[in-house]
Order: C-alpha cells, then structure tokens, then sequence
C-alpha cells in the first residue's frame, strides 16, 4: 500500500497541537520502530508521510517565538488522505487568510478524516465545515465557540468528539489522545503501545480516564 498522506495546515498554531499527535503517528511509524530495535513489528506500523502546508514557504511564527520552516505550499501540496488544524489564537479564527480558508475547506472534502485540536475546531467552525456536527474546541473556549459559530453542536463533555469525518479534541493533550486512539483503532495493539513506550507515554480515554496498556493489566 502507499503511505499515508498526512497534511498540517501551516497556521500559528500552539506547538504542542501539533507536536502530540504528530509524535504520536510518528512513534508507531516503519522508521521510528526499525529505529527503536523493534524489527520483528516494523514492517506493520504506520507507512506514513507528512507534509506542512504553508501559503508560501516563509516561516511560520508560533506562540513562544517558535518557528516552523512549511515543506510545502497550498498549490503544490499532493493529494492528502489525512489533514490536522492544530489551534491558533481565537482572535486568528476571525481573520483566517482567504488562501488558507479556501484550501482548507477544498481539502476537507478530499481527505479521510480532519483532525483538529484546540481552538482548531474554532477554526474549522469559521469555515462553516462543523455546520450541523457535533464537535468540541479547548473547553476554555466554547463559551466563544457557541457565540462565533452557533450552528455547531458544541460540548464539553469529551475530550474529543467524532462526528463523520470530523474528529475534534478539546487541549492540546487532548489531542494527542485523541491521535493514541486513532492508533488503537487502525493498528495492532502492540503496535500502538511500541509508540507510546517510546513516548513514555500513555494515553486517556475520551473521558479522561487512563486506558490500561498490556504492560499493566495484569496489576
């Protein structure tokens, strides 16, 4: 099979909305396992290439003065199965740039599925793509969510929520949760949990509970 096309939309996004569920793909990837000793298993991880989709290839500036160097622009990005809007400042969500908004809501239609964490799904929302949907937003945010895009079926309830398409988590490391599950569901366990031993990590449910790894469920 091919690998994975997995876009992120070059926004001023926070850095850990990215960086989680990237880390988390990333983890579990042919490479990383290879990288990590564990070759009887690699061969069955997550084929996968990424792509950072700028407007332009100028630096993008992101909240702590990071920058990130896009690896591709809006009109040379391939087709993508996959695509993630990490979370920006409310205040962004109101003025998203007409090339970024247009590429966005092309691609969306396109891709699988669209990720989003944080005030990505404000962002998305704006674009009129959570219309009608059940969806979530950092849950500090959706007192504004409801008022800037009130056609979305908002809660805060779940960490994330997944309607059709659309999975939206709430806090960055929401998100990165929300991509561990995404793991589980379309890999083998020990697959997943390769990835997140690599992370010293392990990830809650939708509830916030903390899931049980092979390597604990017989304490």
């Amino acid at each position: 099979m091919a690998p994975i096309q997995f876009g992120i939309i070059m926004i001023p996004f926070q850095m850990l909305d990215v960086a989680g569920p990237v880390d988390v793909l990333s983890s579990s990837s042919v490479p990383y396992l290879r990288g990590f000793n564990n070759p009887d298993i690699a061969d069955r991880g997550i084929d996968i290439e990424f792509h950072y989709i700028g407007d332009g290839l100028h630096p993008v500036t992101h909240p702590g003065s990071f920058k990130l160097q896009p690896t591709t622009t809006l009109s040379d990005c391939p087709k993508l199965d996959y695509l993630l809007i990490g979370g920006p400042e409310p205040a962004y969500t109101k003025n998203i740039p007409p090339a970024i908004a247009s590429f966005v809501r092309e691609r969306a239609n396109e891709v699988k599925t669209v990720f989003t964490t944080c005030t990505g799904g404000l962002f998305a929302s704006m674009l009129g793509l959570l219309d009608g949907l059940n969806a979530t937003t950092n849950h500090e945010a959706i007192t504004a969510a409801r008022e800037f895009a009130p056609n979305v079926k908002w809660t805060a309830e779940k960490n994330w929520v997944v309607d059709g398409k659309f999975w939206t988590a709430g806090g960055a490391c929401a998100g990165m949760d929300m991509m561990a599950h995404w793991v589980m569901e379309n890999y083998d366990k020990d697959i997943a949990e390769a990835g997140f031993a690599a992370l010293a990590y392990e990830p809650r449910d939708v509830d916030g509970k903390q899931v049980v790894l092979t390597k604990h469920a017989s304490k």
